[in-house]
């Protein structure tokens, strides 16, 4: 609804399968605003990773913050000559932009990299832009800058990596990534450990609903049982039927036809 009432959608729905990531942001973010930040959204965007430890401090500025009604702090796709951020939270301590990308990648990149110089090449990488869109935001005032990028798990950690290691993010700019995955734990999470009443607790268990629609649950464990495992010895599971598992260690790329140990 948000993103067809902002326009990201047309009135005929026939560029939906484009805007399938816009779509997901008005849905998720959207409902959202009907629960407390603290709640709901604060609780999710403290699970934020930064990418440098000076930076932690601006997690325990969200944990901070304690609204009640914050529908008036979000501005969906606001516009900027630079670009469009997803998402725009404007609080008195801090501003916060979000990108939010689920299957697709960057909208675009180049091939400046800061990290050999004293001064910085302004890159169109999208984050880059981003963030310059954020300084331009802040400046003039104390508040904090936080651009946070969401996307799936084994995307959003190198994307945010590869900006960062280039130096091509504005300086005093907190860059950070938080995974749909992590994202959807969360959300299971707050049913249990929030007071939530009927209402937030119909928003939360919706939105789980749809992360869990559009296959953003972590692995769990396998379907089949693996009796007297000695750590000593190998095992081979021989399925009959194709089975696709992630697995995430290090960072690291996964080889096609490679062997690998899991312990």
């Amino acid at each position: 609804m948000i993103a067809e009432i902002k326009g990201k959608i047309s009135s005929t729905g026939s560029n939906l399968s484009e805007r399938l990531e816009d779509k997901l942001t008005g849905d998720f973010f959207g409902s959202l605003r009907y629960i407390p930040f603290n709640k709901g959204a604060g609780s999710i965007l403290s699970k934020t990773k930064v990418l440098n430890e000076d930076s932690l401090h601006i997690l325990e500025t969200i944990k901070r913050l304690d609204i009640d009604y914050w529908a008036n702090n979000i501005h969906f796709w606001p516009y900027d000559p630079l670009g469009e951020i997803d998402l725009l939270l404007e609080f008195e301590e801090i501003i916060i932009g979000i990108e939010v990308k689920l299957h697709s990648g960057l909208s675009s990149d180049d091939g400046v990299d800061n990290s050999s110089y004293d001064y910085k090449i302004q890159s169109n990488h999208q984050l880059s832009r981003e963030s310059r869109i954020l300084k331009r935001k802040i400046l003039g005032t104390n508040k904090q800058a936080f651009l946070i990028f969401i996307a799936s798990e084994h995307t959003c950690y190198p994307i945010c990596k590869e900006a960062y290691d280039r130096n091509i993010i504005e300086k005093g700019i907190v860059l950070g990534y938080l995974s749909w995955e992590e994202v959807l734990s969360t959300l299971e999470k707050l049913i249990d450990i929030e007071k939530l009443n009927k209402y937030e607790e119909l928003v939360v268990k919706d939105s789980i609903a749809l992360l869990e629609r559009k296959g953003l649950e972590r692995f769990r464990a396998f379907n089949f049982e693996c009796p007297n495992i000695d750590l000593n010895l190998h095992f081979v599971f021989d399925c009959k039927n194709d089975i696709n598992i992630d697995f995430m260690f290090n960072q690291e790329i996964i080889m096609e036809r490679g062997y690998y140990e899991f312990k």
